[in-house]
C-alpha cells in the first residue's frame, strides 16, 4: 500500500483556496465603490453616498446601493401612476399642494455604470497574487 506524503499540507492549502475569496471579495467591493462613485450620476449625491459592502462570502461578494440604482442604470420607460384605490395623489409642486388621480412620468434614458464599476474594480484588483499568497501561506 501506498502514503501519500504532504496529504494533511495539501489540505490545509486548498481549505485556504476555498476561503481566499471572502477578503478577495471585500477588495474588489471596496475598489468597485472608488471607481464607481465617479460614474454616478448626480442630482443629490444621496446614491454616491449610499454604496457600500453588503457582505462578502466564500461565494459572492455584494456591493448595494439606494434602490434607485436600479431605475438609473437600466432607464424608465414612460408609464403612468396612479393613486391607490381610488385615493388621490397628493405632492407639493411649486405653486402648493397638488391633488391629482393620475400623473404620466415621461420616462428617462439608461445611464449604465454598475457592469463598468464592477469591471473596473475587477480589474485593479489582482485576484491571482491573493490566490498565490493564500495557497503559499497555508504550507
Amino acid at each position: 500500500m501506498s502514503q501519500l506524503k504532504g496529504a494533511k499540507e495539501l489540505r490545509a492549502r486548498l481549505k485556504a483556496l476555498k476561503v481566499s475569496f471572502k477578503p478577495i471579495g471585500r477588495k474588489w467591493g471596496r475598489a468597485a465603490i472608488t471607481a464607481g462613485r465617479p460614474m454616478v450620476p448626480v442630482k443629490t449625491g444621496r446614491l454616491r453616498r449610499s454604496m457600500r459592502i453588503l457582505s462578502a462570502t466564500e461565494k459572492k461578494a455584494r456591493v448595494g446601493a439606494w434602490y434607485t440604482a436600479y431605475f438609473i442604470d437600466a432607464g424608465v420607460k414612460p408609464h403612468t401612476i396612479r393613486g391607490k384605490r381610488g385615493n388621490p395623489l397628493v405632492f407639493q409642486g411649486r405653486h402648493g399642494t397638488i391633488f391629482a388621480r393620475a400623473v404620466h412620468h415621461r420616462g428617462f434614458r439608461a445611464r449604465p455604470f454598475r457592469k463598468r464599476m464592477a469591471e473596473e474594480g475587477l480589474r485593479q484588483t489582482p485576484l491571482a497574487g491573493e490566490i498565490i499568497d493564500a495557497w503559499n501561506k497555508a504550507a
